[in-house]
């Protein structure tokens, strides 16, 4: 999830920088209105609660955006996963009960 963060913190940053925000105002629409806001409300209410307790603005773009950022990241998820299952099947094979 860190690698997920960040490329997301990142892209969100780049975009505002090139679109002509401020460093201060791109890092704020980005890492702080996330790790401020966002995170500790989902953390401690979850995200039912964020839908109901949010713009109508924000309830609209969660419903629009969604799934565009679903599908983007899905297949890296999906990469790093086979990667581990791969790895877990050659490990599974060194344990002692495997070679009695």
């Amino acid at each position: 999830l860190m690698g997920a963060i960040q490329g997301l913190f990142l892209a969100q940053f780049e975009v505002l920088r090139a679109r002509g925000h401020s460093p201060s105002e791109a890092f704020n629409e980005t890492v702080e209105e996330a790790t401020q806001s966002l995170y500790p409300l989902i953390g401690q209410n979850g995200m039912d609660w964020m839908y109901s307790n949010c713009s109508t603005t924000a309830q609209r773009g969660a419903l629009d955006w969604y799934k565009p950022f679903r599908d983007a990241a899905k297949p890296v998820f999906e990469k790093l996963e086979s990667e581990m299952w791969m790895a877990g099947k050659e490990v599974r094979k060194l344990r002692p009960e495997r070679n009695k």
